[in-house]
């Protein structure tokens, strides 16, 4: 072989470092990457073809096994979207209810991220260690739900049950002392010169390209733009004093670090949710009771809600979106005749915009440093191939 001849490496599809079945067509000049072309679509589930047959809350099981790792996340952007067409009032209480669970998710989404990516680059304790503590959050969530990953628990107009009150001092003992595994991520990861070296000026995603490509999330925010659908204040945003955090640089690092600021961050939200929520409904849109007798009248409207479902006007078109751990997790909803099932339903998929650039961040990286960027990335396949 010549020395300017180069050669086709195939990264994956079961390759582990890709948090996924992806496959990455690698064209290589020794050790570095000439050029990278993604193939996606070896995990993919028909799910937005699967939920034209279905009602639309028979739909939210569904929207939990995209990115299964913000699933209640994903729920809320689905219910935001119906309540916009039925301009449904959400009682406050199950807003401060939405946000104490999507960012229980987004901490338990980081710490596996954070996790996963030092995993990748040699260093499994911080794994094992955040393992730990998201199993903590799982018993939160089978405490609410009675389910600790895909929850289906989010409906439009609110949720399925209430939070018990010891449930909310279960969130409050677990928020004090989630505190020591924060400084453990810092003294095994940033204080780490081997992780530094790994991570720092490695896979640099400008503001140019980020625009590009329309990413979101962390991987934008870490490039100095700020982005976040949190800010436009849905749900009770505004009433906690949120702000989006942002880093320069646009490497591996900063993408890794924002993600242990952003822990530290929901940490704080949570606890102000905690302070503020008081007791009330949790919906006013759909029925929920555990206490009606059978054959009462109660019962009888109460059966004959579910089975006929919840019915959108006809060719509705509206778009709802909301902030996952990776990005902005799109709704685009259309219904034409069939009120009680959308026409298509397609979902806007972060992960998808991340992996599309990888094509343009590999060039001239190394082999060592593919790890190190995907595993920064935190892309999730089951998002993609939807």
């Amino acid at each position: 072989m010549s020395s300017s001849s180069t050669y086709i490496l195939n990264w994956g599809p079961h390759h582990p470092s890709t948090h996924g079945v992806l496959r990455l067509i690698l064209e290589l000049d020794g050790e570095k990457v000439v050029s990278c072309t993604p193939d996606v679509g070896y995990l993919h589930r028909d799910i937005e073809k699967i939920v034209e047959k279905k009602k639309f809350l028979q739909i939210i099981p569904f929207i939990d096994r995209l990115d299964y790792l913000a699933p209640s996340i994903q729920e809320h952007a689905y219910v935001m979207a119906i309540e916009k067409v039925l301009n449904i009032d959400v009682p406050i209480r199950s807003q401060y209810i939405r946000v104490i669970v999507d960012e229980l998710t987004r901490i338990s989404s980081h710490i596996m991220a954070i996790g996963s990516s030092t995993h990748d680059l040699g260093n499994i304790s911080v794994l094992v260690y955040g393992f730990e503590e998201r199993e903590k959050i799982m018993d939160i969530f089978e405490d609410i739900t009675g389910a600790r990953m895909h929850l289906n628990y989010y409906v439009p107009g609110g949720v399925w049950r209430d939070i018990e009150e010891k449930t909310l001092l279960k969130i409050k003992s677990f928020i004090k002392n989630i505190k020591d595994y924060i400084n453990t991520i810092e003294t095994l990861v940033f204080n780490s010169n081997i992780f530094i070296l790994r991570t720092k000026d490695i896979g640099i995603i400008t503001k140019d390209i980020a625009i590009q490509n329309g990413i979101s999330g962390i991987n934008i925010r870490a490039s100095g733009i700020n982005s976040d659908v949190r800010t436009t204040g849905y749900s009770v945003y505004n009433n906690i004093c949120f702000q989006s955090i942002t880093l320069n640089e646009g490497d591996c690092y900063s993408r890794i670090r924002l993600r242990y600021l952003e822990i530290q961050q929901s940490i704080q939200l949570i606890e102000r949710c905690l302070d503020q929520i008081r007791p009330g409904p949790i919906n006013e849109f759909i029925p929920i009771s555990d206490s009606l007798k059978r054959g009462s009248i109660e019962k009888m409207l109460y059966a004959a809600f579910f089975s006929r479902g919840i019915e959108l006007p006809e060719n509705t078109r509206i778009y709802a979106s909301a902030e996952t751990p990776r990005g902005e997790f799109g709704i685009h909803l259309v219904t034409q005749k069939d009120k009680t099932k959308p026409y298509r339903l397609h979902f806007k998929s972060p992960s998808f915009a991340h992996i599309q650039m990888l094509g343009k961040i590999l060039n001239g990286c190394t082999i060592p440093e593919i790890n190190a960027i995907l595993g920064s990335l935190d892309f999730i396949i089951g998002c993609c191939d939807r």
